[in-house]
């Protein structure tokens, strides 16, 4: 281990990371405790960092890290990334990324798939302002439908994308006939933002 580690925050995650590597590989004997090490180990890097563990694929692991939307912590997240060390059995990536639409996703009583917001856009100097239409969306469950418009959204742009080129974003019930309103099924947004993101650290 070189000296480097322990003398920076991402040194320190790192280290971490490599003494838990293999814990962390096979999470599910022990979810709720290491995950909770995790956060907090993030939390030393920077307030606010979260994670995604996907699946274990062929004794591999995808450790995704998130700024959780937020613009400022995106150098904090590709910073991470880039100081990580060769980690057998896992592969690094900066950012949620661009993901299958064919979904559908669920928190509390409220869920939500792709094909239940549409979308309006408008230019906003570099960026791209959007209204987003999402069928059932009423006073007493807005916020957990926003929560999923949001995570839809990543899923359709990817995280980077959505932090750094789309601008004001409204939400509104979905109309009877959105296409009569010349509104747009959230899957053609792509055509709108081209990904530009590269898929790792």
């Amino acid at each position: 281990m070189k000296a480097v580690f322990g003398q920076s925050p991402q040194a320190r995650f790192w280290d971490w990371f490599q003494r838990n590597a293999e814990r962390l590989l096979h999470f599910e004997a022990e979810q709720e405790a290491l995950f909770a090490e995790l956060s907090a180990e993030l939390m030393r890097v920077h307030k606010g960092l979260t994670f995604e563990l996907g699946p274990l694929q062929h004794g591999q692991r995808e450790f995704i890290l998130s700024a959780d939307g937020i613009r400022k912590r995106l150098s904090v997240v590709q910073a991470l990334v880039d100081a990580a060390p060769p980690l057998p059995g896992w592969k690094i990536t900066a950012f949620r990324q661009r993901k299958s639409l064919d979904l559908r996703i669920r928190l509390g009583e409220s869920e939500l798939g792709a094909d239940d917001i549409w979308f309006a856009s408008q230019t906003e100097g570099q960026q791209t302002g959007l209204r987003l239409y999402i069928r059932g969306l009423g006073e007493a469950n807005r916020r957990e439908m926003l929560q999923l418009a949001f995570i839809l959204l990543d899923c359709a742009l990817g995280e980077y994308d959505v932090a750094t080129r789309v601008g004001s974003i409204e939400f509104h019930p979905l109309p009877p006939d959105p296409a009569a309103r010349d509104l747009r099924p959230l899957p053609e947004l792509r055509e709108l933002f081209p990904s530009f993101r590269p898929v790792s650290g």
